[in-house]
């Protein structure tokens, strides 16, 4: 086994010390006393063998207003990082960060052509290679070399309880981009390898980083090329029997009396955001290449001058999504439903889905997505941030929220 994935190989005291270093960052000999209730002769050999082995560092001294300095330490290369992968439709996203949340890097590799690409359910041949070379690339610094603790991909599919934790072994079983990333951490991790369905990867950012941190539950509805949602109750992932809780494209569309025929994906065509762009773009010269957020900004400007079929496009779409929400929160009862994707970016239709939804349920808060297009990547790193806390700290991982509290969206990534 690499060094990576040893479980637990570090002594009780020493996990502990490490726990509070992780949670606040950096820290120095008298916090670490005052937080850990370790005595002195325990907290200064625990610090100074987790020195030795690499796991922490120097980084200057901390001068109080009263008492003598104290040497800072942080942690260091030794402790390792996580990582977050998002196998979008058209797009790879790959985001790594330290244990102690402070240090982020994320690369975006996308499909050529823009937002006129004809859509996929996976990402091409070519999107693939350019992120396993990526993968592969991060692996190998002499800083991240076999230190890698955890890993979750997030799938834009049902994961079953069978399926959640493969590994790279598990390659030949598996298709596509999923087996072509196992293959490339195969000489770098020999770990368990959680895979996660993508809505249920927004959902978990949306409530640790986004809308739903001060609540203890929401749906997370994604309006995309597919339809979904993922659902948080009482701060645990609803995934169901089978792993397909949320997976709203499954419910029979029409079935009012008189209606035509339900089909099995007519509810995932009524909501995803193709319908409101391909009828914008049929009645629209020049806007075969526009984006879902043009094409609904687009419509929002000519609401005032243009024809009255434009507005209604968007009023058809509007009430939909409305009900959507209406029955997410008739069966589940969240805190907030949370709309994702380029449709949550817009305010104005946000508050029109809020407004058209209010005389159907007392209690449905409707809410954009605050972590926008990177949510599935973000809530894929926060999932591996927690199992590599609890791999490498056991029962002293109290300190993995803390972490992800730093992971919060910047305009640096």
């Amino acid at each position: 086994m690499h060094d990576d994935v040893r479980p637990l190989e570090l002594p009780p005291t020493q996990r502990h010390v490490l726990s509070h270093t992780l949670g606040h960052g950096s820290t120095t000999r008298p916090r670490l006393l005052a937080a850990t209730g370790l005595s002195k002769p325990s907290v200064n050999d625990a610090v100074s063998s987790l020195e030795g082995a690499g796991y922490v560092r120097r980084n200057g001294r901390h001068v109080p207003a009263t008492g003598k300095p104290a040497v800072v330490f942080e942690a260091a290369e030794e402790v390792g990082w996580a990582l977050g992968v998002d196998l979008g439709s058209s797009h790879i996203e790959l985001m790594a960060v330290d244990l102690a949340g402070t240090d982020r890097a994320h690369v975006s590799v996308t499909e050529p052509g823009g937002p006129g690409t004809a859509r996929r359910r996976e990402p091409s041949a070519s999107v693939v290679e350019r992120a396993v070379e990526q993968l592969t690339e991060w692996c190998a610094r002499p800083d991240r070399l076999r230190r890698l603790r955890a890993v979750t991909i997030a799938v834009p599919q049902i994961v079953d309880a069978g399926r959640r934790q493969v590994s790279a072994a598990d390659a030949d079983r598996e298709r596509g981009a999923v087996a072509a990333l196992l293959r490339a951490l195969a000489d770098h991790y020999d770990g368990p390898v959680r895979l996660e369905n993508n809505v249920n990867c927004s959902a978990v950012a949306e409530m640790r980083l986004g809308v739903g941190a001060e609540v203890p539950s929401l749906a997370y509805l994604q309006l995309g090329v597919g339809v979904g949602a993922g659902i948080i109750n009482e701060g645990h992932l609803v995934r169901g029997a089978h792993g397909a809780a949320g997976e709203l494209s499954r419910l029979p569309f029409p079935w009012a009396d008189g209606a035509e025929q339900a089909s099995r994906y007519a509810m995932e065509d009524r909501l995803a955001a193709s319908r409101l762009v391909d009828a914008y773009r049929s009645s629209t010269p020049g806007a075969q290449d526009s984006s879902v957020g043009d094409v609904v900004r687009a419509i929002l400007a000519d609401v005032a001058t243009g024809p009255a079929e434009v507005r209604a496009v968007l009023d058809e779409y509007v009430r939909d999504v409305a009900r959507a929400c209406v029955a997410l929160a008739a069966v589940v009862d969240p805190d907030i439903v949370v709309i994702g994707g380029e449709i949550g970016d817009v305010p104005e239709v946000v508050e029109a889905v809020q407004a058209a939804a209010r005389p159907l349920h007392e209690f449905l808060v409707v809410s954009g997505s605050v972590i926008g297009e990177l949510a599935t990547v973000f809530g894929a790193v926060v999932l591996s941030l927690e199992a590599a806390h609890a791999r490498l700290l056991g029962e002293h991982a109290v300190h993995a929220a803390a972490a992800v509290d730093r992971l919060g969206p910047r305009s640096d990534v």
